[in-house]
């Protein structure tokens, strides 16, 4: 993205708010000069408008249909891009402000993780509003204390604040994960769905002979590596490929942890056996990856995600796949004609319309060729996706109770708007329809984005004249 389409996408998404040339400059990492050049050259074609206050001349965008066509085609420009699968995590200390964070996100990352060891409440509400002000998109994930009673008022602090996930790592087996459910007042795994609230399990020593119960109970793994094994080191890639491949197999996102790229704290460059231990987190099938010290402690935070992000692309363009072997529950059977679908027939793009992100999950554990775009009416179900492997968050607004043409209609309009899909692509639709209360997916429909959009036109024009002659 170049310098001008950056300060356009600034400027309308922070659109209740004016800026001087010194903050945008510096919340971008644009120098001065090019910024007054760009800002003077956008004042002169209407897209921003400025004004002097208190001794400063402050810029905002022009609320007008011109300004708001210039950033739906910046947002066509960055979607239609080549962008990375495997999500990147980065771990935000209480010394991190918006501006950093924003920093981030351009950078490569997915998702914000904080821990209540380095934050008190106070600490913690600064950091989620830092995190909200770069960015209302991403989801904030809290890592809990080491043990449940020490947890509980951390965990009503993610309930009050509306955070997604919360990370637990005194979980030693199934029945302590359940604990957990039902203290967030789940009953069982089943009703994790929705805009809830979802439970991601740290893998360490105590719990590595429990892992494959523990995956069918939490929505997520995060595998520790630095606490996964006590001797016996060699066995470390062996575990983490199983619990990747058992989450894989169960629909659930696999997040490695831990001394990743630790030696950019002090250096700009990585070190060769960093980079490979990197691509072999990626190439293992992992769903996200997450930065801790490089980001909190590094001298050279963007350029440890800059790295990453490198990485993770080049390693892509090589071809992930696999099935994984297949889950024998009928619920997950969606995701194995996903991966049929997907790999075998000419689909350009799936769009899953999703109201709990389940069938997202599914269909991103196949880790598929073709683009996976999740279409979803909840902002914090819309957040949550950014952790699943290949998936492509969109916002739709629309009633998905039941599945219409109108909801495909809506959710495919939005995804060319995007950029996500052309009109000559051929996507696959999976959604629900006459569902029951599980809600699970049960349609897959395959269609020329342009023949689908054009019957549906019809279709409506020829309601409209038969309403006539009622």
């Amino acid at each position: 993205m170049n310098n001008q389409a950056k300060i356009i996408e600034f400027l309308y998404k922070n659109s209740e708010s004016s800026y001087n040339i010194n903050q945008i400059a510096r919340l971008l990492g644009i120098s001065v000069g090019s910024s007054f050049k760009i800002l003077k050259e956008l004042e002169k074609n209407q897209y921003i408008a400025s004004k002097k206050e208190n001794k400063s001349i402050l810029y905002r965008i022009v609320p007008n249909s011109k300004a708001k066509e210039f950033y739906e085609h910046v947002e066509q420009e960055k979607n239609s891009e080549s962008r990375k699968k495997t999500k990147i995590i980065c771990a935000i200390s209480p010394s991190n402000n918006s501006g950093f964070i924003r920093k981030l996100l351009g950078s490569g990352m997915d998702a914000a993780i904080i821990s209540a060891s380095y934050h008190d409440e106070a600490g913690a509400l600064n950091s989620i509003g830092s995190i909200r002000a770069a960015s209302e998109e991403i989801p904030i994930i809290l890592d809990l204390p080491k043990s449940f009673e020490d947890a509980g008022k951390w965990i009503k602090f993610a309930l009050k604040n509306g955070l997604d996930f919360i990370c637990v790592s005194f979980a030693r087996n199934a029945e302590d994960v359940r604990k957990i459910n039902n203290y967030l007042g789940y009953s069982d795994i089943k009703q994790v769905i929705g805009s809830r609230i979802k439970v991601i399990v740290r893998i360490e020593k105590d719990a590595l002979k429990s892992y494959r119960e523990i995956v069918q109970e939490a929505y997520g793994i995060m595998i520790d590596r630095d606490s996964l094994l006590a001797g016996k080191y060699e066995m470390l890639p062996v575990f983490q490929r199983a619990i990747i491949d058992e989450c894989r197999k169960n629909g659930k996102p696999a997040i490695i942890a831990t001394e990743l790229l630790e030696s950019m704290n002090n250096s700009p460059a990585p070190k060769n056996s960093e980079v490979s231990d990197a691509a072999n987190a990626v190439l293992d099938g992992a769903s996200c990856v997450m930065l801790s010290k490089s980001i909190i402690e590094g001298k050279f935070a963007l350029e440890a995600i800059e790295t990453m992000e490198r990485v993770i692309k080049n390693v892509e363009n090589e071809g992930i796949e696999g099935e994984y072997g297949k889950n024998e529950r009928p619920e997950n059977a969606i995701g194995d004609m996903a991966f049929g679908i997907g790999n075998e027939l000419k689909i350009d793009a799936i769009l899953t319309i999703t109201s709990g992100g389940y069938s997202a999950r599914m269909v991103s554990s196949k880790r598929l060729r073709c683009r996976i775009i999740a279409a979803t009416s909840s902002k914090k179900v819309f957040r949550q996706l950014n952790i699943l492997w290949g998936v492509e968050p969109l916002f739709i607004d629309a009633n998905l109770e039941d599945i219409s043409n109108e909801e495909k209609k809506e959710a495919m309009l939005k995804a060319l708007k995007k950029g996500f899909i052309k009109k000559t692509d051929q996507i696959a639709i999976i959604a629900s329809v006459f569902h029951s209360k599980s809600k699970r997916a049960n349609l897959l429909e395959i269609h020329k984005v342009n023949e689908f959009l054009d019957y549906v036109q019809n279709k409506n024009k020829i309601n409209a004249e038969s309403e006539r002659y009622v």
